[in-house]
């Protein structure tokens, strides 16, 4: 027997809401060492996920052009209940001094220790999303 009696889809807009009640996700993309799954504290901006790494990481490699996947969810195991999106678009590095500025205002430390000074933006061109209820 299932935990969940019930899924219901999301709708875009709520998507975008629940990634933004989260700080925490996870980046997936596919590069010259296969498939990579790093988690990363981020915001969304504008419609944007946004997130800070390290110039010269793995990740910086990964979202420096082309599509990538971006995942968050909840899950509370004592009411039973949790959501889970996926967003999924081009991914670019924030290059204009003053946006840089007004992002780096707006996304706060990140958790990882060290130097995190590249700023990765995710324009989601699909987002998906599912709510799961017990009742």
């Amino acid at each position: 027997m299932s935990t969940w009696s019930r899924v219901e889809k999301l709708e875009p807009a709520e998507c975008l809401t629940l990634l933004s009640s989260v700080r925490l996700g996870r980046v997936g993309w596919s590069g010259p060492d296969g498939q990579q799954v790093i988690p990363v504290n981020h915001t969304v901006l504008d419609g944007k996920v946004m997130f800070r790494t390290n110039l010269y990481s793995a990740l910086a490699d990964g979202t420096r052009e082309g599509v990538v996947a971006f995942e968050a969810d909840e899950l509370d195991d004592r009411m039973q209940s949790g959501w889970s999106v996926l967003a999924v678009g081009p991914s670019e590095h924030v290059e204009d001094r003053d946006e840089m500025r007004d992002v780096f205002r707006r996304l706060g430390e990140p958790w990882a220790p060290g130097d995190r000074t590249l700023i990765a933006r995710i324009t989601p061109e699909q987002l998906t999303g599912r709510r799961f209820l017990r009742r």
